[in-house]
Parts: structure tokens; sequence; C-alpha cells
């Protein structure tokens, strides 16, 4: 007994540890600290004040964004070379110089410059080359108007307009780069109009006030444009780093369950080898094999000893088959069983216990039966669990009814029917959660651990087959499991292995 003692509380003081060990796994706090990371941004550069994350941004930008760049600088070559259409109109006295400038100098570069962005070794540090080709046609307009005569060189401004407008519009790096282009271009154009070719004031002035607004503009769209999407950067990096962190904390409640399901499998057994000597010996004292114990009363008590033992030792059970359920390691041992036959002895469990409690136990066959491929002792194990399970939520003078026959479908249904307490339809799925009960745990007036039905859903689906219930509270609860038709044994040449109605 000391023995039995001693294995009982070092389970249970291991059981506590594991407990802990588990919810420490699982504690948020103890996952390693994300790295701090400055996520602000410069007001002015719009660049991120750290230079680490400032890189990554950089790279990740340039791969993501490198396409769109090259397509909109091939087609600002091509926009640039049809617009050669209007210089024998506007500045018809160089229009072959102009030309030359357009498809011998422009655009050739801007082709050159999509073509170095395809070499291996261009990266992201080299948005300065990609950023030059914005100032190309700006230059080459600049060049224009300076060996124009008017009107074509006080005209020719509104070239620039266009220019900047679908540079800074279009481009997707960091809006410093396009800002300087565009400052420098316009730069390059006062100095052409004051100093190389000058235009008169008034004519100054105009160009000057919608080149300013264009620009200005065209800078602050590609402004708002590189800070929204560093501020989407910045999003991904949080949401990425949360994902992270919900990983890991996935993996280690998986670890976590994994090491429950070890653990409970292995207490059970554990557990298990002191309960079958605490039955076997009480049995033997209850019984008197080995002559009279001299008291009635030890009897009783060795009667009660072999019960509380044997009600542990089911629910031990219960929870070494669901541990193995949830681990897939809960294997079918199938052979050729006789449905009826194996209800009968498990009827004749059930028949004094339903006498005590006063309630009506009646089992039905309702077709002829053909034995099944299934594993005798899961099937056993969900007749007990269903029909314990309605014996205990049914008050005196209460019907269980168990009926066993085909269903609509041909499917074998085993139906097991109370007129007990019943179940709210909200509270259907959560009974076959393991170790869920309806009731608080302080308001509890039915004992169990909340094993039996997710056990005998595990048990049928390993089977192929299904369990459903129905319930109105008040009014009792209806289980059916059903196995397959692809279940049912051949009949032979020699009779069917079939069960008549009784």
């Amino acid at each position: 007994m000391a023995e039995v003692l001693k294995n009982i509380g070092l389970s249970r003081s291991a059981g506590a540890n594991a407990n802990a060990q588990i919810n420490a796994h699982l504690d948020p706090s103890n996952l390693p600290p994300q790295p701090a990371v400055d996520y602000s941004i410069h007001r002015f550069t719009l660049h991120f004040r750290d230079p680490v994350l400032e890189d990554k941004y950089a790279r990740e930008n340039f791969v993501k964004q490198i396409d769109l760049t090259r397509f909109s600088v091939a087609m600002g070559a091509v926009i640039f070379a049809i617009y050669a259409l209007l210089d024998p109109y506007i500045i018809s006295d160089i229009t072959y110089e102009a030309w030359l400038i357009r498809f011998g100098i422009a655009c050739p570069l801007l082709m050159i410059i999509v073509a170095i962005s395809y070499l291996p070794k261009f990266n992201y540090r080299h948005q300065w080359l990609l950023s030059f080709a914005m100032v190309i046609p700006g230059i080459a307009v600049v060049g224009m108007i300076a060996i124009a005569t008017e009107p074509g060189s006080a005209l020719y401004y509104a070239g620039l307009i266009i220019i900047i407008g679908y540079v800074n519009c279009l481009w997707r790096f960091s809006y410093f780069y396009s800002a300087g282009m565009s400052l420098a271009t316009f730069a390059l154009y006062e100095f052409v109009v004051t100093v190389v070719n000058p235009l008169p004031p008034e004519i100054l002035i105009n160009n000057n006030a919608f080149l300013s607004f264009g620009i200005g503009v065209s800078i602050f769209i590609s402004f708002i444009q590189d800070y929204q999407h560093r501020r989407s950067f910045v999003d991904h990096e949080h949401l990425r780093h949360e994902r992270t962190r919900s990983e890991r904390l996935l993996s280690r409640s998986e670890a976590a369950n994994r090491a429950k399901n070890d653990f409970l499998a292995i207490m059970s057994h554990e557990l298990r080898t002191p309960l079958n000597a605490i039955i076997g010996f009480s049995e033997i004292i209850a019984n008197q094999m080995f002559g009279p114990v001299g008291q009635d009363k030890y009897v009783d008590y060795a009667c009660d000893i072999r019960s509380s033992g044997a009600h542990l030792l089911s629910i031990i059970n219960d929870i070494l088959d669901i541990s193995k359920a949830e681990s897939g390691k809960l294997q079918l041992e199938e052979e050729p069983i006789d449905p009826v036959e194996s209800l009968n002895r498990t009827m004749r469990m059930f028949r004094q216990r339903a006498s005590e409690l006063g309630v009506d136990l009646v089992f039905r066959v309702r077709d002829d039966i053909p034995w099944i491929i299934a594993d005798p002792r899961l099937f056993n194990q969900v007749a007990i669990n269903l029909t314990s399970n309605a014996l205990k939520f049914t008050p005196e003078g209460g019907d269980v009814r168990i009926d066993i026959g085909l269903d609509d479908s041909g499917d074998l249904a085993l139906s097991v029917k109370d007129t007990g307490i019943g179940i709210k339809g909200s509270d259907i799925p959560r009974v076959f959660e393991p170790f869920v009960q309806v009731e608080g745990a302080m308001s509890r007036t039915h004992q169990g651990t909340g094993l039996g039905l997710p056990l005998v859903r595990k048990i049928m689906g390993l089977h192929g087959g299904s369990v459903e219930l129905e319930s109105t509270i008040g009014e009792g609860t209806t289980v059916t499991a059903t196995f397959p038709r692809s279940r049912f044994v051949a009949s032979e040449a020699d009779g069917d292995m079939t069960r008549n109605s009784i």
C-alpha cells in the first residue's frame, strides 16, 4: 500500500511539474525579445533614421519597383521621340538639330540606362544612375531652347512641365532623387533663358510661374508617394514580426500539446499498474477467497474500493485512449464482430446500474444486423460511453433506449436516446471537445471528465463513421453513431452473418 501511495504521489508531482513546464513554455513573456528598431522617418529626406532599416527598405523597394522603373524610362524615350512631330512647327529653324538631340543623344542614352539596369551587379545602390535618366530629357529640351529662336525658345518650356511631371509621378524610389533632378533641370533652364538665350521679362515671369507650380506639385506627389510606401513598409515589418511571434507561439503550443499527450500516455500506464493491484486485492477480500474476513463492514469497504478503483481505471483508460487519438497513435485492431452480441454483453453491464438509478433501460434490434469489421474493444467503448452518459443525465423514472439498425442510407446506426436534462443547441459543439463539460466546474451536479463524447467521435472517425447529437432542453438527448456499409462483412455461402431482430 505504501508503495502504491508513493507511486500516486510521484505521479501527482510529475503532473504538477509537467503542467508548470507547459505553462512556462506557452508564456509569451518567455519568448526571446524582438530587436529594438527605430521606425521613425526623417521629415525632410524621408529616410529612416535607423541606417539598417533604411538599407533594408531600399533593397526591398528596389527589387519591387525596378521593373516599373525600367518600363517608365523606356516609355519616356518613346514619348520623347514622338514629340519630334512638333519640332517642324514650333522650332522649324533648328528642326534637324532638335532631331539630332532627340534621336542621336537623349533616346539612346535612356535605352542604354535601361540596358545597364539588367546587368547582374546592378542593384539598389545604383539608383543615382536611374535618376540620371530623369534629367536627360529635361537637359535635351533646355538644349533645344538654348539654340532656338522665338517663339520656339519661349514655348518649349511646356515640354519641361510634361517631363518633370512624368518622372515624379512614376518614380518609385526615394523622392529625394526626383526632387533633386527636377530642381537641377529648373536651375539649368533659368541659366539658359537668362544668360545663354534670354527671354523677354514678361515671358520669363509667365513661364517661371507655370513651371514652378508644375514642379512643386509633382515633387509633392512624389513626396507623398514615397512617404506612403515607407509607411506601408513599416506596417509590413510590424506584421512580419507579429507573424514570426505567432509562429513561435504556435510551434511551442504544438510542442507543449505533444508533451501533454506523451505525459498523459505515460502517466496513464503508470497509474494503471497500482490500480490493477488495488482492484485485484479488493476483489479477493470482497469475495473472501482465502476465508472469511470477520467483519461484514470490511467486505463492504472492499466492495467500495473495488468499485472506486474500477471507476478510476475507466477514467484512466479514457484518458489514455483520447491522448493516443490526439497524437495519432490510437490504432484499430480490427476483426469481424457481431454488433448485437457485443451490445447484449454491454447492456448486461448496465442493467443493474439502471435499476439502482430507477431508469428504464431498453435495448432493441430493428433489422437484420450484419457483422462488421471493427475493433471489438473500441466498439464496446462507444456503446459504454454513450449508455453511461445517457444514464448519468437521466433522472429517476426516465427512459434510456438503445436501438441498432440500418438507416436510410443502409449504414449501421447505433442510437442512444434518453429523457434526461438535454443540452442547449449552442453547447452541442462544445461537448465534443476533450475535458469540456457544459456545466460550470463549481456548479456541476454530475461527475465525469468530459471525455466520453470526444472519445466516441475519435473512435468513429477511425472507423470511417460519424456521430451526431440532437437534444432539447428538458426533453432529452439522442446520440447516433453510424458505421459505414463498407465495414459490413460480406455474406458467405454457408449462411449470412446477420442477426435477426429480437
